[in-house]
């Protein structure tokens, strides 16, 4: 009988299970810690169960830490697994052990929110540590078992921070002989030993390197190591395209829906979006950690008679339904966080979330996204690896963005009043995934109401009000404009000679350079690989002096010029109106900058950053100079191949409005 594994690392659940007590110490990385021993152990059994165990040492050196690290955590799902405590102390700095009692260990439910739209049936155990004090050790043992096998293989994945003080960090990986266990390592030391009909396979981390800054994900560039019983990607997918497309069959319920949406289409592509605007309009998503979700969907019947569900179940219902008109689908894992890579041993670890492939019309399309016009995927998802529920050449590609495939216009006309009061007008338009962006502003700004202008005002560092109009964000197309009016409170310093940078008004999307060159506000460097798109982004902004008032100077103009870059910024001042215009190109193919396209990313990105700081100052307009230009048509040469450097440069940290973006949603 063929030897089963079973998946320990679902969808949903690939990186909070193997690495919650990782991410739980790194997102407190100021914390004073010191992990000096953890382990990551998994035992394969010839059934298919796997047990794991999961060991950690942490010595925390003050009191603060102490209290913190006190009470150590570990996340399960109840109906796939179980999870018991196996060890449990406190070493105290003089030597003495102090285990926990037993009435130490509680249960409870994960922090979390309804308002998240993140539902799970996972539950945490929580032991309380007796008497840790600065100087003491805290050492905890889990051990989860997971008996029934969602797929027949294994695959998990390890890295080790190096921002933090993790002296001993290893995977232990303990199969049957005779199973093949493909691996892929960065940073770690592999050890094999043969322990009766057992082989142990054992990971040790290197010492760890310098922490370094990086817009690309820890999987892309952090000592890792992934592991894997499947012999390669078409294996993988076709096991889980056996235990996932069973779901995505079409109902009468759902055969009679797909009749009702096509009524009069045009053609079968017209079909294909009229489906897919219901979904995405009529299914709400909720990502969810339940069960058999964490990798499999929802039964597509079942998803329509309750209207919500995760990526997974998007993918299913508009998969089935389309089946219903005989219209061919492929689901497909994505991951929409930064990496762009995959490892060659077969797994989940790196995918995040499902799309669909529609092949007759050579497309992606993600339901899930709300607001995306059909076949149009976000940023997140350009260029990415992807694997298909197929039977054979499963792992593909999405296409990176073209040239003309993304476009975003902003246009602020303002008028500053005798009393230090701004005032104005500010239209922002979209193509592409700006669209899809714009739409999820505007989604947010529906959801708060009146207040919604003062909130982005207030997140973008200014204060005042005002109110957004737009077209329902869920209205079809490729375009899409959002509308603004807004009134900054009285700055009288402004009218006595205060700099200042002329305000973009209630802005809503990333400034010119941002996104499609790189992270605009984040230092990361010119040596450091980041992403960068094809598009095109463009602001107007108009500001009309009071009366008496004059700039006392006008900005330089700045013209980039590069290979891949092409930037202009322009400043006007004529009859006390101030205009400045800029417009940005970028003809990287994407969707990561390396090398040379990086340095030349960088270093356009830090004279771009360094413009769109620059102040003005009002003067009296008899006062001599007034309003007379600086240096005009200034060009900044990027050398591409000039090698080190930090692409650094002054600036204000990034603006970011409490607009929710499309999050890589782990259960789909």
């Amino acid at each position: 009988m063929a030897r089963r594994i079973s998946v320990v690392l679902g969808l949903a659940a690939a990186l909070l299970l193997i690495y919650f007590a990782i991410l739980a110490h790194a997102a407190r990385a100021a914390t004073p810690v010191d992990v000096l021993r953890a382990s990551d152990s998994y035992d394969l059994g010839r059934d298919g169960a796997v047990t794991r165990i999961w060991r950690v040492e942490i010595r925390v050196a003050n009191a603060a830490a102490a209290r913190r690290e006190a009470q150590q955590t570990m996340t399960y799902s109840p109906g796939l697994e179980t999870l018991d405590l196996v060890e449990a102390a406190t070493r105290k700095a003089d030597g003495r052990v102090l285990p926990a009692g037993p009435d130490a260990v509680v249960e409870q439910l994960p922090r979390g929110s309804p308002e998240l739209d993140r539902f799970t049936d996972r539950r945490q155990k929580v032991v309380l540590l007796p008497d840790v004090q600065a100087g003491d050790t805290v050492v905890v043992a889990w051990r989860k078992l997971r008996a029934r096998p969602l797929l027949p293989g294994f695959a998990t994945a390890l890295y080790r921070p190096v921002d933090l003080p993790w002296r001993d960090l290893s995977l232990v990986v303990r199969v049957p002989r005779g199973t093949v266990l493909q691996s892929e390592v960065h940073g770690f030391r592999h050890s094999v030993t043969e322990d009766g009909e057992a082989v142990v396979h054992r990971w040790q981390a290197d010492p760890a390197a310098v922490a370094e800054d990086s817009a690309l994900a820890a999987f892309d560039r952090l000592p890792r190591v992934f592991v894997s019983t499947w012999r390669d990607w078409d294996a993988l997918a076709r096991d889980w395209a056996a235990a996932a497309l069973p779901k995505a069959q079409p109902t009468p319920q759902i055969r009679a829906l797909a009749e009702r949406l096509v009524a009069g289409a045009a053609d079968r592509r017209e079909e294909a979006r009229r489906i897919y605007d219901w979904v995405s309009a009529r299914i709400r998503y909720v990502a969810l950690y339940v069960g058999d979700g964490a990798l499999l969907p929802t039964d597509a019947g079942i998803v329509l008679a309750r209207g919500w569900g995760d990526c997974k179940d998007h993918v299913a219902l508009f998969h089935a339904l389309l089946a219903a008109r005989s219209i061919a689908a492929e689901m497909v894992m994505v991951n929409l966080g930064d990496g762009y890579s995959l490892a060659g041993p077969p797994g989940f670890a790196q995918f995040d979330h499902l799309v669909t492939w529609l092949p007759e019309f050579g497309l992606y399309a993600d339901t899930t996204a709300g607001t995306a016009p059909f076949g149009v995927l976000p940023f997140a998802a350009a260029g990415k690896p992807v694997l298909h529920a197929v039977a054979s050449g499963a792992l593909r590609r999405t296409p990176a963005l073209a040239p003309g495939g993304a476009s975003a216009t902003l246009v602020t006309q303002a008028t500053l009043l005798a009393d230090g009061r701004i005032r104005g007008t500010t239209r922002t338009s979209a193509t592409g995934p700006f669209a899809g962006d714009l739409r999820h502003s505007a989604q947010w700004a529906e959801g708060i109401g009146d207040g919604a202008a003062a909130a982005q005002l207030r997140a973008l560092g200014l204060d005042g009000g005002g109110s957004f109009s737009f077209a329902p964000p869920e209205t079809p197309g490729n375009e899409y404009e959002v509308n603004g009016r807004f009134a900054l409170i009285a700055d009288p310093a402004l009218l006595e000679g205060a700099g200042f940078v002329p305000t973009p008004g209630l802005r809503l999307l990333v400034r010119p350079g941002d996104m499609l060159l790189g992270p605009l506000r984040r230092d990361i460097g010119e040596t450091t690989a980041a992403p960068c798109h094809a598009g095109r982004q463009s602001e107007q902004i108009v500001l009309d002096l009071p009366p008496g008032r004059q700039l006392q100077r006008v900005p330089a103009d700045l013209r980039l010029e590069t290979d891949s870059v092409s930037y202009l910024a322009q400043w006007r001042l004529a009859n006390g109106r101030l205009t400045i215009t800029r417009e940005l190109l970028s003809r990287f193919p994407g969707p990561v900058c390396g090398g040379t396209a990086r340095r030349e990313a960088a270093a356009a990105l830090l004279a771009i950053r360094r413009e769109l700081a620059t102040q003005v100052a009002l003067a009296d307009d008899t006062a001599p100079g007034a309003g007379a230009p600086v240096q005009r048509n200034l060009t900044v040469a990027v050398d591409q191949d000039r090698p080190g450097g930090t692409g650094r440069g002054a600036g204000p940290q990034r603006e970011r409005g409490p607009i929710a973006p499309t999050e890589p949603d782990g259960g789909g």
